[in-house]
C-alpha cells in the first residue's frame, strides 16, 4: 500500500431497460465483470493519500482498477474516525478496515454516499459499527437488495449483506467537535447522493459527483449533474474534493469533470450506436480508468 441523449428517460427506466436487454442483469454496479474470484488475498493493493488539514486529516483510499478505482474516504478527527463508503470487493474492504484500524482511533460511523453496489458491498467488514445514510438512500438500498445479492453471488462473496439505516440527518453534523455539513443531491449520477463539507478546512467529499481521471457513469442526468458541479465550484473557501473514483482533486478538476460530462452527453446525441459512443470516449480520454462502466451506454441505444 502506497501513501502519499436526447432520450428523455429516467435513470430507473434506463437501468430497467439494461436489465431486460440482458446487459447488466440484476448485477448493476459501476464496475464491469472484470472482478473475478481470483482476486483474493494478494496483500496491499490500494493507494492511500493523506492530507493533513490540522483540525482533521483525510485518508483517501483508492482501490485498484479491477475494483473500479472506488475511493473510500476516512475523516480523522482528534479522537475518532468517520468512514465514507465501504468499497466493492471484500478483499479491498478488508484492506480499508485494516488501514483504518492502523490509525489507532475508534471508527465512530460508516456513511453511504449513494446506493450503488460498488460503494456498499464491503460494509460487512465494519460489522458492529453504525452504518448510516439518509432515509432516501436507505430506501434506495432496500429497493435494490436483490441487486446486491446477485452481485455477491457473482463474486462468490458469502459475507452477510449489510444495509445502512436511514438515521443520518442532512445539515450540520458534529463529528468530534468538527462541523460537517451533509447535503443530499438528487438526480445526478444516482437518484440521491450525499456530500460532506467541512468548511473549516475547505474540504468537501463529493464521491460519485466527480470521477477523477476516470470515466463517469453514463446513465446519469447530465443536465442536473453539470449544474450541481457548477454550484460546488462556487463554494467559498473550497480547497480539496474527495472523489468517488480516483484520487482527491483540487477545485480546478471540477472544470475538467464538467467538460467530460458535456462531451459524454454530446457523444450520446451524435453517435449512432453504443459501440461508436464508447469508442469515441475512449479515444478522447485514452488514459482514463473505469472503461468497464462504459458498457452501460448500451442501455441508451435500446
Amino acid at each position: 500500500m502506497e501513501t502519499l441523449s436526447s432520450i428523455k428517460l429516467s435513470r430507473r427506466t434506463l437501468i430497467a431497460t439494461a436489465v431486460s436487454a440482458g446487459l447488466i442483469g440484476t448485477k448493476f454496479a459501476t464496475a464491469g465483470d472484470s472482478v473475478s474470484a481470483d482476486e483474493k488475498e494478494k496483500g496491499p493493493m490500494g493507494l492511500v493519500s493523506v492530507y493533513d488539514f490540522g483540525a482533521v486529516k483525510l485518508h483517501s483510499y483508492m482501490a485498484p482498477s479491477f475494483s473500479a478505482v472506488v475511493t473510500t474516504q476516512i475523516i480523522e478527527t482528534a479522537s475518532e474516525l468517520h468512514v465514507i463508503d465501504a468499497q466493492f470487493v471484500q478483499s479491498i474492504a478488508k484492506e480499508v478496515r485494516a488501514y483504518a484500524d492502523s490509525l489507532g482511533k475508534p471508527i465512530a460511523g460508516v456513511y453511504l454516499s449513494h446506493w450503488h453496489p460498488d460503494h456498499l458491498l464491503g460494509a460487512s467488514q465494519f460489522e458492529g459499527i453504525p452504518f448510516m445514510t439518509t432515509e432516501d438512500i436507505s430506501a434506495d438500498c432496500n429497493r435494490n437488495e436483490m441487486t446486491y445479492l446477485k452481485r455477491k453471488e457473482q463474486f462468490n462473496d458469502d459475507t452477510v449483506l449489510s444495509l445502512p439505516k436511514g438515521t443520518l440527518q442532512v445539515g450540520n453534523n458534529d463529528w468530534d467537535g468538527v462541523k460537517v455539513v451533509v447535503n443530499q443531491i438528487n438526480d445526478c449520477e444516482a437518484e440521491h447522493t450525499l456530500t460532506f463539507h467541512i468548511p473549516e478546512v475547505g474540504l468537501m467529499i463529493v464521491q460519485d459527483l466527480m470521477f477523477n481521471n476516470a470515466h463517469s457513469f453514463p446513465l446519469g442526468n447530465h443536465t442536473n449533474w453539470i449544474s450541481t458541479l457548477e454550484t460546488i465550484r462556487n463554494t467559498e473557501g473550497l480547497r480539496l474534493l474527495g472523489c468517488g473514483h480516483g484520487l482527491p482533486a483540487t477545485t480546478g478538476a471540477i472544470t475538467d469533470s464538467i467538460a467530460y460530462l458535456k462531451f459524454q452527453k454530446a457523444v450520446f446525441g451524435n453517435e449512432k450506436d453504443a459501440e461508436s459512443a464508447s469508442t469515441a470516449l475512449k479515444l478522447a480520454f485514452p488514459h482514463y480508468e473505469g472503461q468497464d462502466s462504459l458498457r452501460f451506454i448500451s442501455a441508451l441505444y435500446k
